[in-house]
């Protein structure tokens, strides 16, 4: 699930096909989208893309995708299978659309990477031909506004990638003498006190590297042991908005690659939460997976992945927050 970048306007199923790296931030393969739609125009909202299920699986992934469409007040709904295995495509899309209504289905198609289908009556039973491109408008105009569009999921996967080899040996022990700094430091802060004194080493990090600065190795390993604590953690986490939650991303992003355990859970849970707000659940999942392996009971990597299991709106939680802060004294 994310955000385009940009404006682009799909004039048929090719457009659609072509812009999908622009949608998730990769190219989709042995994939099932969906698109929810809003307005007379079909202008695009909440989006998700899963693996192709095998068949015995067919009709459990069409009322999960179905149920999220419907939890994201989606008018219509776009729905693209791109697989080689066309006879599960079919039985899926055709799954989905008899659980669809009240959701207007706008298009339902299949593709292989060379041709595509529809069901719609008098469409050529061998399908027609199309062609992605790298260069395609859709894809030109999501780089040139700034987005990185990746080969394929493994890339996104490998962007929070554990730390490894030299490296990680030597934030390894950086991480233990800076251990050994912090721990004193707490055991004379009362519990009341301990987001306070922690915001001040993390703070000053946080925004440097929300404006853009490079921040050291001392910096990213600093930070990672300050919000393993949840007092940390929790004031880092109130600061990830709709406003600041994509520079958040990139700044959490960065943390991730070099964090070591057993700090990894809270630096991957706030970045799944970054990504999440964002609208790029492909990210939140993976972050949240990583923290997931770290630490099976991490209370709030659990708790995202029920969200993201649950297909919440981040809109629902903004809305919830707004109205904590509203009745605040």
């Amino acid at each position: 699930m994310t955000q385009t970048p940009s404006v682009y306007t799909a004039h048929d199923i090719p457009d659609l096909l072509n812009a999908l790296p622009t949608l998730f931030g990769f190219r989709p393969e042995e994939s099932l989208v969906a698109i929810a739609t809003s307005g007379p125009r079909r202008r695009f909202g909440f989006r998700l893309r899963v693996d192709m299920p095998s068949r015995e699986q067919v009709d459990d992934l069409a009322e999960v995708v179905v149920g999220h469409l419907s939890r994201h007040g989606a008018e219509g709904a776009i729905v693209m299978a791109v697989t080689l295995d066309q006879e599960v495509a079919q039985a899926l899309l055709a799954a989905i659309e008899r659980l669809l209504p009240p959701i207007t289905l706008v298009v339902a198609v299949r593709a292989d990477g060379d041709r595509y289908w529809s069901d719609e009556p008098g469409f050529p039973p061998g399908g027609l031909a199309y062609e992605t491109s790298d260069h395609h408008l859709a894809v030109v105009q999501a780089i040139a506004a700034g987005q990185q569009i990746l080969p394929d999921r493994q890339a996104l996967v490998d962007r929070f990638a554990a730390v490894a080899g030299p490296r990680r040996a030597w934030l390894e022990q950086a991480a233990d003498e800076i251990l050994r700094q912090v721990v004193p430091l707490m055991a004379r802060t009362s519990e009341d006190d301990l987001a306070s004194v922690g915001m001040q080493q993390v703070q000053p990090i946080l925004d440097r590297g929300l404006a853009g600065e490079r921040l050291s190795d001392d910096d990213i390993t600093r930070f990672s042991v300050w919000v393993n604590g949840i007092p940390v953690r929790d004031e880092v986490w109130n600061q990830i908005t709709g406003e600041t939650a994509d520079d958040m991303l990139r700044l959490l992003t960065l943390v991730s690659r070099s964090v070591v355990p057993p700090f990894e859970p809270a630096v991957l849970s706030l970045a799944a939460f970054a990504a999440w707000l964002t609208g790029d659940g492909a990210q939140a999942l993976i972050a949240v997976e990583r923290a997931l392996r770290a630490d099976e009971t991490y209370s709030m990597a659990r708790l995202m992945l029920q969200m993201l299991e649950g297909g919440i709106a981040p809109s629902h939680w903004l809305a919830l927050r707004a109205a904590d802060c509203r009745s605040s004294p």
